[in-house]
């Protein structure tokens, strides 16, 4: 008996400035990492790590760059 494939649900995200969005297709989220840095605590960020497909960039092709917050120390 062949397993039955899970109902997918569309997620939108970006990045924190809002220049890259993208949509993905996944099964309902049950669970996400929290992030303990200050910009993802204050905003409620959450965090997952989806295998690849189903990914759709919406806004801001090519345009991600390095990204640091804060001085390095």
């Amino acid at each position: 008996m062949a397993e039955e494939t899970p109902e997918l649900k569309t997620y939108y995200g970006n990045c924190h400035c809002g220049a890259f969005k993208f949509s993905i297709k996944l099964p309902e989220l049950k669970s996400a990492m929290e992030c303990n840095c200050s910009i993802c605590s204050r905003k409620g960020y959450l965090w997952v790590f989806p295998s690849a497909g189903n990914f759709t960039i919406e806004k801001g092709e090519g345009a991600l760059k390095d990204y640091e917050f804060g001085p390095c120390t």
